[in-house]
């Protein structure tokens, strides 16, 4: 069990929670419509896995950088395709209707197989592939794909000699920082892309595993909302002795972050006198008749304390959709910026370890005639 929390320990650090593959295992699976509820047969589960990724709502999933070997001989392979946690080993069996993951046992429906995909769960399902070894020579590889830029239609791909990477939505520039490595599993080269600008621990991205590569093309299997597929890319040219891997703007620290999940709103916080007294302090009242209302402000703050993705609305008297005059929304903004973000109550986690995490900040305003009245809890 101890290889199993290390793998998990490492799993955990892409943003998402998972405390013990044997213990929760059911707590993660997909949203499946139960047509039927009948277990898949051995012969089916056989194989070896590559995990896509864990669903946790119709439209919303995070990277899931594991394998899953299921041997005929009743054995069963848990582990990280870089190689990062020691391997878990424990055994399963088909049994009736039901099947058996070391002690935990699943009810029909909750263990599925369509054509080359397994979901492990129901509420928050654990999705994989099927494994097809496809081999190739890692250092060749990685003189093919560093210092490089590749395109798809959606995507481009910075990778840096020095293990950076950066990646580039074609069409609105934004770009995110990372690192990436080649990892060998069997004998197919994996692209695991992780970490953030601050460090290469921060989660990963999806696996790509490389299906070719030539000098013009690379083509890699990968995932998208619901399955794996295969993504193609072009060579664009060598990177510049001069160019950086920077982000466009804010990023989280997390790969797999949704604001819902940490929505932090101060008026609830146990310090939110802390948070009174810091508008009371900056804040210089405009005064002006007619500016009252609701004003609320919403940003997200990542692990380091740097802040991004302002929105505001605004709402009268008449709880009526109102725009502010910019004197009062911009001095806000700033007090936001340069001072709430360095107060470490609003972003420090429940955790035991005390690590930071990112999360969404809510402040609702009441304005009287400019002034600030209260910080609605």
């Amino acid at each position: 069990m101890n290889n199993g929390k290390c793998i998990m320990n490492n799993v955990e650090r892409s943003g998402w929670y998972v405390t013990s593959f044997l213990s929760h295992c059911a707590l993660f699976i997909l949203h499946y419509s139960l047509t039927f509820a009948q277990s898949p047969t051995q012969e089916q589960l056989s194989g070896v896995w590559i995990g896509v990724h864990t669903e946790w709502d119709t439209d919303f999933s995070c990277a899931l950088p594991t394998y899953l070997t299921l041997d005929a001989n009743g054995t069963y392979h848990f582990g990280m395709v870089d190689g990062s946690a020691q391997e878990l080993v424990a055994t399963w069996a088909v049994q009736h209707d039901s099947i058996r993951l070391d002690t935990i046992r699943y009810a029909p429906g909750l263990i599925t197989v369509q054509e080359n995909l397994l979901r492990i769960g129901k509420n928050y399902p654990m999705v994989f592939r099927r494994f097809t070894d496809i081999p190739f020579d890692s250092s060749l590889v990685r003189k093919a794909l560093a210092g490089r830029v590749w395109q798809s239609d959606s995507l481009t791909i910075y990778l840096y000699a020095n293990g950076q990477v950066a990646l580039e939505n074609p069409i609105t520039k934004q770009r995110t920082a990372h690192f990436w490595q080649l990892a060998q599993f069997g004998q197919s080269v994996f692209l695991v892309i992780r970490g953030n600008p601050y460090n290469q621990y921060g989660g990963y991205k999806p696996l790509w595993q490389l299906r070719s590569i030539s000098s013009k093309q690379l083509q890699v299997i990968g995932s998208s909302s619901h399955n794996a597929v295969t993504q193609n890319f072009r060579f664009v040219r060598n990177l510049n002795p001069t160019d950086t891997c920077r982000p466009s703007g804010f990023q989280t620290c997390s790969n797999c972050y949704r604001r819902e999940w940490y929505e932090t709103l101060p008026g609830q916080n146990p310090r939110r006198y802390d948070v009174l007294q810091v508008f009371a302090k900056y804040y210089q009242p405009i005064r002006q008749a007619g500016e009252s209302g609701l004003l609320r402000i919403r940003f997200g703050m990542n692990c380091e304390g740097k802040i991004g993705t302002f929105e505001l609305k605004g709402f009268g008297e008449d709880y009526c959709p109102k725009t502010f005059t910019e004197s009062i929304t911009s001095q806000l903004q700033d007090i936001c910026r340069n001072h709430i973000a360095t107060d470490v109550t609003l972003r420090q986690s429940n955790r035991p370890d005390g690590r930071m995490l990112d999360v969404a900040v809510s402040l609702v305003f009441r304005l009287k005639d400019g002034r600030i009245a209260d910080i609605l809890p």
